[in-house]
């Protein structure tokens, strides 16, 4: 063996022996011991290695342009449209309580837009919206956030840290939804009757999302090219600044 080998072993056997001391002194701390340190450290390994699958193609998605359909499972089903081109231009749209909501942002500035049901034909386009400053849009654009699979992924990483020690299981799986082939991480807990399920597409797109058995949201269709007019603001719509430091 090479001395170059010989220390590309050692480091490796020496973060192993890391992982494995660090599982040890948490169980310990829970009251956990024998066969349960044996199952905390295989479901750790195993549940890393599926976050870390899924991650490397979140972090590839989330440098995609790209326009995407959600539909939740719950009743009524709303509809969501998200659309990225990266580094500047984001929209969001869906409808909620019978009024549409808009977030655009691009270089021309960030608007969050309003529109209600009841507009008719004689009010214009019905459209209202707010031009936003500075961190008036980081608050609005992370309202959105939980669409986009890299807002997931430091829950993840947690859950890999430590499910395993607390009675959760992680685990990889694969399912279909409106044609698109999607890869999954499954948690469960063994204390409690919920799952919980990420899944991204090929592309790296987060496809579908189901938090511990409650309403889950899916994809229904995805386009690689968004056209410009998603990042532009409704014809006619009525605008107005909000002072800075207004939130």
């Amino acid at each position: 063996m090479t001395p170059l080998n010989h220390s590309r072993r050692a480091s490796l056997v020496a973060r192993r022996t890391t992982v494995l001391i660090t599982i040890v002194v948490i169980t310990s701390a829970l009251g956990l011991t024998g066969c349960s340190i044996i199952k905390a450290t295989h479901n750790l390994l195993h549940g890393t290695a599926a976050i870390k699958s899924l991650t490397g193609k979140v972090n590839t998605g989330d440098m995609t342009h790209y326009e995407v359909t959600y539909v939740t499972t719950g009743s009524p089903a709303t509809t969501i449209e998200y659309a990225d081109a990266p580094p500047h231009d984001f929209a969001f749209d869906t409808t909620v309580a019978g009024q549409g909501v808009r977030f655009i942002q691009s270089s021309a500035g960030a608007f969050a837009c309003t529109k209600s049901s009841s507009s008719g034909s004689g009010s214009g386009t019905g459209w209202s919206c707010l031009k936003l400053k500075g961190s008036q849009a980081d608050t609005y654009r992370a309202t959105y956030a939980l669409y986009t699979g890299a807002y997931w992924i430091d829950f993840l990483k947690v859950y890999s840290t430590v499910a395993g020690l607390v009675g959760v299981s992680i685990n990889s799986t694969s399912m279909t939804v409106h044609g698109f082939n999607l890869q999954c991480v499954v948690v469960t807990s063994k204390k409690s009757t919920g799952t919980s399920k990420w899944c991204v597409t090929s592309q790296g797109i987060l496809g579908y999302v189901s938090v511990s058995s409650g309403s889950a949201f899916e994809i229904k269709s995805y386009s690689p090219s968004p056209p410009p007019s998603l990042f532009q603001l409704p014809a006619g719509a009525t605008v107005t600044t909000l002072p800075s430091g207004t939130s």
